[in-house]
């Protein structure tokens, strides 16, 4: 596996909040060659972004564009779908996708700052909110608790709370950065999306 670029780290803390691996089956006629054909059980896959902030899929779409030189758009319902199979295979070799299976990937715990930084930008945009102090919000243990070691590899203290068990949803984990370093926080990881309107 190669050295793991800020760029790759980012997209993935992105993936690893809001993405999702989708693998479906369908059955259909269609042409082959000009003549018609029955395609039973294809095979179709896809790895897919939704946000309703225009401006981070924008950003998604330029991180996609430096690591991979693939350019995705955007559709009428906020998403951006990889389905270049070369990249959805390079993606999934880091970690699953999913809100219990994506882990923060040995490439990234073992990269440099840079690295560290770019996945938590990803991953606070994907899942955290900087209303009300700077949080991060997961149902996956496991992956939360990397996040925490992340922080900590920054100089980030925080604090940790779950599982928080409420009706009709899934038990949570959130993990808060101190008040005291919400500056420091804004000012490395420069959030694209979750950005308060006064740092006060």
């Amino acid at each position: 596996m190669n050295k793991i670029t800020p760029e790759l780290s980012e997209i993935l803390g992105l993936l690893c909040a809001e993405g999702s691996h989708i693998v479906s089956f369908s059955s259909y006629w269609g042409k082959d060659r000009g003549k018609k054909r029955f395609y039973k059980n294809d095979k179709s896959e896809r790895i897919e972004l939704y946000n309703k902030d225009i401006k981070l899929l924008v950003h998604y779409q330029n991180l996609l564009n430096q690591q991979y030189g693939y350019y995705p758009k955007i559709t009428k319902y906020n998403k951006i779908n990889i389905c270049k199979m070369v990249i959805i295979r390079d993606i999934i070799s880091y970690t699953n996708l999913g809100s219990f299976t994506w882990k923060v990937p040995e490439a990234v715990k073992t990269g440099d700052l840079k690295c560290k930084t770019a996945f938590i930008r990803g991953f606070f945009d994907g899942d955290g909110s900087a209303v009300n102090g700077i949080r991060f919000f997961s149902s996956n243990k496991k992956g939360i608790y990397d996040i925490s070691a992340l922080l900590g590899d920054l100089g980030f203290k925080h604090t940790m709370r779950g599982p928080i068990l409420k009706e009709n949803r899934k038990p949570h984990y959130v993990l808060r950065v101190t008040n005291k370093q919400k500056e420091n926080f804004l000012n490395l990881i420069k959030p694209i999306s979750k950005i308060p309107d006064t740092r006060g």
